[in-house]
């Protein structure tokens, strides 16, 4: 029987420990390797080549994501699930969408996280109800630009609006236009309110 080649990329040692243990019991999966950062994440796979890849999406540094970005792009055919203990929006669509075939909670049971190891080995993709439906949500709604989502990042730091312009390089009433499109996509009713999607969308970071 061939078993499928698993390594984790994962910022905690006792959940790369864990992991190991874990996949130790299933005797059609072998453990290849793990690495503690995003950073030469995708060298990492290179060396290792694993069927299967796990990679925390939460990390110092170069996150999960990024390090997704240039997996992907050394080697499009990777197979990797993301690990997490809560996805945000904006993460779940931008792993989901650069490539990544599962999702997984750290916290869910070893024998589905096999599962899914199993299911993405196999080809296929391992992706939750609810983790789908904030996929689905995030796509369907309009995308901020570039300078509206710098508007947004500077507004969460609580900058007025002539310290937006200032920091944007642009009018007030420029900002205040920037800002208005910013409420719109958001479906936001106000400021504080625009502040508290993005955070809950992982847009910008809490303060």
């Amino acid at each position: 029987m061939k078993k499928i080649r698993v390594a984790i990329v994962d910022d905690h040692a006792v959940v790369r420990m864990g992991m190991k243990y874990a996949l130790s019991v299933f005797k059609d999966l072998e453990f290849v390797g793990e690495h503690p950062d995003g950073t030469h994440a995708a060298e990492f796979v290179d060396k290792v080549k694993p069927d299967v890849l796990l990679l925390d999406i939460r990390m110092p540094g170069k996150d999960g994501v990024a390090a997704l970005e240039d997996i992907l792009a050394a080697n499009p055919a990777q197979k990797v699930m993301m690990l997490t203990t809560a996805g945000t929006e904006e993460e779940v669509f931008r792993s989901l969408s650069l490539g990544a075939k599962g999702y997984v909670m750290k916290d869910s049971a070893p024998g589905g996280i096999v599962d899914a190891i199993r299911v993405i080995a196999a080809g296929g993709e391992y992706v939750p109800e609810e983790i789908r439906e904030l996929y689905n949500a995030r796509r369907a709604s309009p995308e901020l630009t570039p300078r509206e989502l710098e508007a947004l990042t500077l507004l969460s730091k609580g900058l007025s609006n002539r310290e937006i312009a200032a920091g944007l390089g642009v009018s007030e009433d420029g900002a205040k236009i920037h800002l208005k499109h910013v409420n719109e996509k958001l479906g936001a009713k106000d400021r504080v309110d625009a502040v508290a999607i993005a955070i809950r969308r992982g847009l910008v970071r809490p303060q």
